[in-house]
């Protein structure tokens, strides 16, 4: 759509609330809402956010040493007319997600969408399309008396009974999707108590990216309508399944074709997606760096557990980082380690650096992984398959991303410092914090 196209929809529509959202660099929806009498003028100018917004953590403390203080000044979020969605659970309201611009009108390097835009764009003078599904993990909770969380609901896995519990909200969001124009492909009951997952349906990166961002805000909105909390926090309770963020993505050419499927029935991909899987384990670390940027991320990755922990590659095998799903086409790959903790435009971007990286250099992902459980080698085990191990804490995989160059220059020196600022600052928060562990171990055997 055109601005001019946007305009038109919004009087079609009725609406009398446009929520104009941007995401910050811990992938959190910022956004004010915009009466009427507004909609011109925002639609085509933007509407103003101040810069230090970009510093904050997610417990909300700034970090101190970030570029953008109270004295940067401000962006302005310009409104995507493509990712207009109406919002039929409120009425007369809709959202848009925007680029962000300097307040002189042009582009302003801190901006996470327009850098995945920018990655596109390089696909496309190679003559290749990305597209994107993402596979989303989360669980229903009911908050109890003493503050603390429950899971609504220890159903088995896939079980109808999961479904039948709750048909309502479940019916409810898939309806509410399709309206938005947003098709799911699935909604099921997975492995833990309380834990579903959605997948939607794939499409270009950047309308993958938007897709996503809205249902996570519309499962959020519904469950609570239905009393309920829909978190995608990775590692909830040590005892839960944790929820992870799984991306599949597939490269086609300027015609439609897959370039990943291989004419060669003895070879599991064309040479062309090994080299962008060979991309991607070589910057495997980095990439888990702005995939699982929270300190809870390293809480799910572990050895033992369906979360990927080393870094290797199987065709059909969920225990590796890197999938290639079991099916005769073999027509795109299926990246584990991230979670929804992570800003979904600076995640794909860093994902298709690392690809790309992969197809310009024709680097080998090596012999795949077919063991299922790689937790359970010894290490000269992994030694002898030449599988290492993923960061296996946050200021590990900070330091992977902080040091590979083909990740950090595609997102810009400002996204990447300022990310990893706000990352670091979130980690010391933590650091001082006491746990209930501490004194529960600590405080009577002191």
């Amino acid at each position: 759509m055109t601005p001019v196209d946007l305009l038109k929809r919004l009087a079609d529509d009725q609406i009398r609330n446009l929520w104009v959202v941007y995401h910050d660099y811990n992938g959190r929806a910022c956004a004010k809402t915009v009466p009427p009498g507004q909609f011109e003028p925002v639609v085509a100018a933007g509407i103003v956010f101040a810069t230090a917004n970009l510093s904050f953590a997610l417990n909300d403390q700034m970090a101190p040493d970030g570029i953008f203080q109270a004295n940067t000044g401000d962006f302005l979020a310009v409104p995507d007319p493509d990712s207009y969605r109406p919002l039929p659970y409120l009425d007369h309201t809709a959202l848009v997600h925007t680029f962000m611009l300097t307040a002189d009108h042009k582009p302003f390097a801190g901006c996470p969408r327009a850098a995945l835009a920018r990655m596109l764009d390089r696909y496309a003078a190679l003559g290749m399309q990305a597209t994107v599904a993402l596979e989303a993990e989360f669980a229903l909770y009911r908050k109890t008396g003493d503050g603390e969380y429950e899971p609504a609901n220890a159903d088995g896995m896939f079980s109808v009974t999961a479904l039948n519990r709750y048909a309502d909200l479940l019916h409810t969001i898939v309806a509410t999707l399709e309206a938005m124009g947003i098709p799911v492909e699935q909604l099921g009951k997975e492995y833990g108590p309380s834990q579903y997952e959605f997948t939607v349906r794939y499409d270009s990166a950047l309308a993958a990216a938007d897709k996503y961002l809205v249902t996570r805000e519309v499962l959020r909105a519904l469950a609570l309508q239905h009393g309920l909390i829909a978190s995608y926090m990775p590692k909830a309770y040590a005892e839960l399944a944790g929820n992870g963020l799984h991306v599949h993505i597939g490269l086609l050419d300027m015609g439609g074709r897959n370039v990943m499927t291989s004419d060669n029935p003895a070879l599991p991909m064309s040479q062309t997606g090994l080299h962008f899987m060979g991309g991607l384990l070589a910057h495997a670390p980095g990439l888990v760096g702005v995939g699982a940027p929270t300190v809870n991320s390293y809480k799910r990755l572990l050895p033992n557990s369906w979360a990927p922990a080393h870094v290797a590659w199987g065709v059909g095998n969920r225990g590796a980082l890197v999938r290639v799903p079991d099916t005769t086409r073999r027509s795109h790959v299926e990246f584990r380690a991230g979670d929804s903790s992570c800003n979904p435009f600076i995640y794909l971007t860093a994902l298709l650096a690392a690809g790309l990286d992969g197809l310009e250099r024709k680097l080998d992902p090596g012999p795949p992984v077919s063991a299922a459980n790689l937790g359970s080698m010894s290490d000269s085990q992994l030694a002898a398959l030449a599988v290492g191990y993923l960061p296996r804490s946050l200021p590990e995989a900070l330091d992977a991303f902080e040091a590979d160059p083909v990740l950090t220059g595609a997102l810009s020196p400002v996204i990447a410092q300022e990310f990893l600022k706000v990352k670091r600052t979130e980690y010391r928060a933590y650091c001082l914090e006491v746990h209930r562990w501490e004194r529960k171990t600590y405080l009577e055997a002191l």
